[in-house]
């Protein structure tokens, strides 16, 4: 079976998502007690800090691998987007907490850089589902 140009763009973009959200995930399990406290300094609730790095794992199987398309697009668009807003709210103090997106490996604090590389990924996500469709 031939995949067209159209299927390609979507698989790419899809899968750089994925590397993405592997990295992620691999990171937190990685640096995962620091991560739990950079992950409550975000304000993310105890029963979510576990599901976290499982979710960006599990979802970074399914879009490297093309699978359980278009929904794991969607998922995947759907938790950066939770991200995301949590950045955008957490960017109002007057001192950000340290951004634990990769992990607990930094003490940066959140900038508009963090929003910045979720928005491309948000962007990336959204031309994978718009070549897949055509």
């Amino acid at each position: 079976m031939e995949t067209t140009g159209a299927e390609l763009v979507a698989r790419v973009a899809a899968g750089l998502v994925g590397l993405v959200f592997a990295w992620a995930g691999a990171a937190k399990f990685a640096t995962l007690v620091r991560w739990i406290e950079q992950a409550r300094a975000l304000g993310v609730p105890d029963p979510l800090i576990a599901l976290v790095p499982c979710a960006e794992l599990t979802l970074a199987v399914l879009l490297v691998g093309a699978w359980g398309w278009p929904w794991a697009v969607w998922a995947a668009a759907a938790l950066l987007a939770a991200f995301t807003v949590l950045l955008v709210v957490r960017l109002r103090d007057p001192a950000p907490p340290p951004c634990a997106c990769f992990g607990g490996r930094s003490d940066r604090p959140l900038g508009r850089i963090d929003v910045a590389r979720n928005a491309v990924l948000l962007a990336a996500l959204a031309v994978s589902w718009a070549a897949s469709v055509r």
